[in-house]
């Protein structure tokens, strides 16, 4: 595995400086020109089949389960937050996640949700926020509400249907079934 992406760096490295030198097809053959998208595709889509960052499922069940513990104990959403004692401190959304992975003990999980969706692997075929049957417990649904600066929200898949979420001021961390509104994608880290 180690030889195959050493290979595919060795082609987006070698694709990359032609296209850095703004060679002419005089310089190198049409072909390889025209396929240098499509090489890049390739290339990005098989790193994203090997899911080199997946993490066992024990974590992600983890992660999982205290996630749904700050999200029925009375832990507040607060901006920022990313430590909860349940009646103390708060959670913002991605602090939810943050926190609930640093407790199933992987501590390589972002802080914020624009880093948070560069994470993982894209989710199993026919996981989404209106279709969780393909999800697996752990995976992240994203949502951009603002129309920029997206995903701006983000709750934890925790198995039968739901997700745990700290969803604004005001509002305490809550169990919940996925909503469809605003969907932006899926990440798994399992």
């Amino acid at each position: 595995m180690k030889f195959l992406v050493f290979v595919f760096l060795l082609i987006i490295a070698t694709a990359s400086t032609i296209r850095a030198f703004d060679y002419t097809e005089s310089d190198y053959d049409s072909d390889l020109l025209e396929n240098l998208d499509e090489i890049e595709n390739m290339f990005d889509n098989a790193m994203a089949q090997m899911n080199l960052t997946a993490l066992p499922s024990a974590t992600c069940a983890k992660a999982a389960s205290a996630a749904k513990r700050y999200a029925t104990c009375g832990c507040p959403y607060v901006w920022g937050g990313s430590s909860c004692g349940c009646g103390s401190g708060g959670l913002d959304c991605s602090g939810l996640v943050y926190r609930s992975y640093l407790d199933a003990g992987y501590s390589g999980i972002t802080r914020v949700t624009t880093t948070q969706i560069r994470q993982g692997s894209g989710c199993n075929s026919g996981c989404s926020a209106g279709n969780t049957g393909n999800c697996k417990t752990g995976d992240l649904l994203f949502y951009c509400f603002s129309g920029s600066n997206c995903p701006d929200h983000v709750m934890m898949y925790i198995g039968g249907g739901k997700a745990a979420e700290c969803p604004k001021p005001g509002s305490n961390c809550r169990v919940l079934t996925p909503y469809t509104q605003a969907y932006y994608g899926c990440r798994s880290m399992c």
